[in-house]
């Protein structure tokens, strides 16, 4: 009886999903749905299939005005720093932290972004790039003077470093515990290794070897550093204060300036580390470069705001008309003077956050423009050797500033002027 039921039922089932499926296809027998695909008034439909299998082939193919690879997940095309980007390094400094930044600045889009950091362990004073740090290939790195009196090395294609690649002079000898409230190296003491007896307040690399690194420190030495070996070449003691600016010279390989808070002015050949010739200078040194256009002039900027030009000539030669022009940049220090690619264009910054661009023809400078950078006091300012007229600041943030977007430096110095934007 109970198989009987189950099969009454079943048939009963059946029956009613034959009914169903009746009512849901009636009315579509007039499109004949059995024989669709041979019907060839619908061939034209079918094309739309074959169009999408033709589109999926194309989509295989890379689009030439396509930058990258759109099927990676990583951040490989952020990270890459392209040969025509504008790289530039950058140290800041919080009240618990300090950071080394490298900037890529994007000239097309007029903007700017840090394209990775690196924590410091004391606060950095200075900063210089490096192609050489005794590894077998060349590289890209960072070297850092820091308040704790050592220089390191950091390696700027490593996003994520945990250490200095290299850290230059004599490892520490620590006596007894750490002093209570001297921060881990933000003070004082973080690096295992010391350059200097007192805080590293200059560095420049030298352009022919650019293993050979000159640091100036508030212990009032000149040293002279072999990067790749790790030793240090000669120590020059010919300042009696704070050594603030170090520069080689950019034809003479072994020739050096420095400049110091002892108002003086030094120029030696680092082959003979006992005769630097000396000058005065108007007041205490904020910076010191060579001319690029006139290889045998240098430039000072002081605390007073004045900026002198010497002829490093008559200063080795001890002769009178050792200043062949000075000027009063800024009411307040200058901390900072350039001379660009373009000839006679002169650049100042000062604490006054100014940035003053100066016609120099025949030693006679002459104020073409000022601007507020709107970033606070102005520490520094450099040229771009490929950007002639591009010049960056440092200040609370840095700042770029391009020359040839201001109509009247194009005029005075004929600069190639900006390309308006459609």
């Amino acid at each position: 009886a109970l198989a009987g039921a189950a099969s009454a039922s079943g048939s009963s089932s059946l029956k009613r999903a034959q009914e169903t499926a009746s009512a849901v296809t009636a009315g579509l027998e007039e499109f004949d749905l059995e024989n669709y695909d041979e019907d060839e008034d619908n061939q034209d439909g079918m094309q739309f299939f074959s169009v999408l299998k033709g589109d999926g082939e194309l989509a295989k193919e890379r689009d030439p005005n396509m930058v990258g690879d759109p099927d990676s997940e990583s951040e490989d095309d952020f990270d890459e720093v392209k040969p025509e980007d504008k790289v530039f390094l950058a140290v800041s400094c919080e009240e618990d932290s300090c950071q080394l930044e490298v900037y890529v600045f994007d000239e097309e889009e007029n903007e700017m972004y840090v394209h990775h950091d690196v924590a410091l362990s004391a606060y950095p004073l200075c900063v210089e790039w490096l192609s050489s740090a005794g590894l077998e290939a060349e590289g890209s790195f960072g070297a850092i003077g820091l308040i704790d009196h050592s220089i390191q090395l950091w390696d700027l294609e490593d996003m994520e470093p945990m250490e200095p690649t290299r850290c230059l002079g004599k490892e520490r000898k620590t006596k007894g515990k750490k002093k209570k409230g001297v921060s881990a190296g933000l003070g004082g003491g973080g690096s295992g290794f010391k350059a200097h007896d007192g805080p590293v307040l200059c560095l420049h690399g030298n352009s022919f070897n650019r293993n050979v690194l000159a640091s100036g420190s508030a212990d009032e030495s000149v040293k002279v550093w072999d990067v790749n070996e790790n030793t240090l070449v000669h120590t020059y003691s010919h300042h009696d204060n704070k050594v603030q600016c170090v520069r080689w010279h950019p034809t003479e390989q072994s020739v050096l300036l420095s400049a110091a808070f002892d108002r003086r002015l030094g120029l030696l050949d680092v082959r003979q580390p006992n005769q630097a010739a000396m000058t005065e200078l108007p007041a205490e040194a904020e910076c010191a470069i060579w001319s690029r256009h006139s290889p045998f002039e240098c430039l000072a900027s002081v605390d007073n705001g004045g900026v002198a030009c010497f002829d490093v000539r008559k200063v080795v030669g001890k002769e009178n008309g050792q200043k062949l022009w000075t000027l009063m940049a800024h009411d307040v220090a200058c901390t900072s003077v350039q001379d660009c690619p373009t000839k006679n264009l002169l650049v100042t910054s000062g604490l006054d956050g100014c940035a003053k661009v100066w016609n120099i023809a025949n030693g006679k400078p002459s104020l073409c423009m000022s601007k507020d950078l709107k970033a606070g006091p102005i520490f520094t300012c450099h040229s771009c050797p490929d950007a002639p007229a591009l010049m960056c600041f440092g200040g609370k943030c840095p700042v770029m500033w391009d020359l040839s977007s201001e109509q009247l430096l194009v005029d005075a110095f004929g600069l190639p002027a900006v390309a308006s934007s459609a």
